[in-house]
């Protein structure tokens, strides 16, 4: 069961266009065929629902939430179709009365596999209403009025992967289309990309690959950024465990058809097993619309008989900043008796928007039963996005406690409290207190 914030595409010809294709797959016999109905029906009652910088007073809002998913699996292929949308409405707010469609999407997703390939595809779209919640890119978060529509298609297809020479090609299109927003740097885009690795297995355990790439992002406003890379690279693995790789590249970045930066790129990552876990070495310099970006990481991982541990750190310089930023990240698991606690801590450096940024991200999570029936989770997380050379800084915490309950067979009751702040440069801080109750229910049917 997926919480209330899910969604159902509200564009009919986009859904009937991927029917028709999950159709014929779906009807064929086989022994893992499924369908999942899920609906939930929720109250939140906020003193800031839109996470406004100045919240005009308390709302209690439905979320009426319903998604289908159709999917079918055998040995060699798998497909999923699903669609889901929400019914938003504030009772007693400003905006009473006024019930939206919202947070609607589809997605259909395929997969094959061979004797000695594998071929994938996956498509979706996504309507969000942005005054409803904050939209989180995994790179970034958009708090802002209006809406976001996004379509994205990403295909792979995979040969020779046991034989002597080996093909890998990806391809992706994405499209963002903003409608109502404010912040200037929200423009509409479309991102293709394209990647390529042909290998070559001289030996068991080596070989030689070349490697080329693409990524063109063309914004409505005016600005095109290509960026390409190009290069060779060797692959391999020893006696002792020690598994390797290297590429030596050619980057080369351009806006509006002029090059702006160009260079030798260089990668090298390196894995010792060992009886308990890994040990990691990464390097890499790489150029791209930014300048140069220069990273080093150590990493560690442990395996444990209640859970998991693993931890790297690093440092990185990023041609323009004078300063060297450390990087890494922690991921703890460990299980108990009656639940689970998990913690993860990133950070790392990145391209957003044709900027550095400097990525931070926190969350704290455990979970427990109190008994068959029942149980409560709590988690807290942070996350920040800092552009360098800016005084763009942004970040997001939230903490939350909720308490489950299978109230019959077929009904689960969640309910619990949110706590949101958001932080932005340049505007007052934002915050939201949120009560929220969700009844939920999954239909399941074979078809």
């Amino acid at each position: 069961m997926t919480n209330l914030r899910t969604g159902l595409s509200r564009t009919t010809a986009l859904t009937l266009s991927i029917a028709a294709l999950a159709a014929p797959a779906l009807g064929q016999e086989g022994p893992g065929r499924q369908g999942v109905l899920s609906f939930s029906q929720g109250f939140e009652f906020s003193d800031n629902p839109g996470l406004i910088t100045s919240p005009t007073g308390d709302s209690l809002i439905s979320r009426t939430a319903v998604d289908l998913t159709l999917s079918s699996e055998t040995r060699s292929q798998s497909l999923s179709f699903s669609i889901g949308s929400e019914v938003v409405g504030d009772i007693f707010g400003e905006t009473s009365d006024d019930f939206d469609l919202d947070n609607s999407r589809a997605s259909v997703t395929y997969r094959r596999e061979g004797a000695n390939s594998e071929f994938s595809f996956s498509a979706s779209f996504r309507d969000l209403d942005l005054d409803d919640e904050v939209f989180d890119t995994g790179s970034e978060f958009i708090i802002d009025t209006g809406s976001l529509e996004t379509t994205r298609f990403r295909t792979e297809l995979r040969t020779g992967i046991e034989g002597p020479f080996g093909l890998h090609l990806r391809a992706g299109h994405t499209k963002d289309d903003y409608t109502g927003t404010v912040d200037p740097d929200l423009v509409d885009q479309t991102n293709v990309s394209l990647d390529a690795t042909a290998s070559f297995r001289v030996q068991p355990d080596l070989s030689f690959r070349a490697i080329a790439g693409l990524s063109d992002t063309d914004e409505d406003a005016g600005d095109e950024t290509k960026d390409t890379y190009i290069g060779v690279g060797v692959q391999g693995e020893t006696a002792g465990g020690l598994s390797y790789v290297s590429d030596l590249l050619f980057d080369r970045s351009e806006t509006n058809g002029s090059v702006t930066e160009d260079g030798i790129g260089l990668e090298i990552g390196v894995v010792q097993a060992r009886a308990d876990g890994n040990i990691s070495i990464d390097l890499a310099s790489r150029v791209d619309e930014t300048g140069r970006r220069t990273s080093a990481e150590v990493g560690r991982s442990f395996d444990m008989p209640d859970g998991s541990l693993a931890f790297s750190l690093g440092v990185v310089d990023q041609e323009g900043d004078s300063d060297l930023h450390l990087i890494g990240g922690l991921n703890y698991s460990h299980e108990t008796k009656r639940g689970n606690l998990t913690a993860t801590l990133s950070q790392g450096a990145t391209t957003s928007g044709g900027a550095a940024v400097i990525n931070t991200g926190l969350s704290l999570a455990y979970a427990e039963d109190i008994n068959a029936v029942s149980g409560w989770q709590a988690r807290i997380s942070y996350f920040d996005n800092d552009e360098l050379g800016s005084a763009d800084d942004d970040n997001r915490t939230s903490a939350s406690l909720a308490y489950s309950r299978e109230l019959t067979k077929d009904w689960d009751l969640r309910a619990g409290l949110e706590h949101q702040r958001i932080s932005e440069a340049g505007s007052s801080d934002r915050s939201s207190n949120t009560v929220f109750f969700n009844f939920e229910r999954d239909i399941t049917f074979g078809f």
